[in-house]
């Protein structure tokens, strides 16, 4: 029988093995959650704004269901919330 050469070399024997590294840094600065929680007021604004006024459930106005709150200005603030949110992720402090 042929003797089997082992997989192991003496180099990989006689290593040490690798120190633990620090952890990275956290992505997120605190401007990032700043500008985050303002695209999210944004969002949320926007939303409620969508909710419109109060209605009784027995009549049907179209000047409160399609009205310029509902329809215009609500959609404005969630198009300016998304985009600042978008901007919060690749927000990038000027220290790094």
């Amino acid at each position: 029988m042929a003797k089997q050469k082992s997989g192991i070399t003496e180099k990989q024997v006689a290593q040490k093995p690798m120190p633990v590294s620090q952890a990275a840094p956290f992505v997120f600065t605190r401007q990032n959650f700043i500008v985050l929680f303002a695209g999210l007021m944004l969002l949320a604004f926007g939303f409620i704004l969508m909710r419109g006024g109060s209605q009784p459930p027995t009549e049907w106005d179209t000047n409160v269901v399609y009205g310029f709150t509902r329809i215009t200005l609500s959609t404005t603030f969630v198009l300016i919330g998304f985009a600042v949110i978008t901007v919060s992720i690749f927000w990038k402090s000027k220290k790094s």
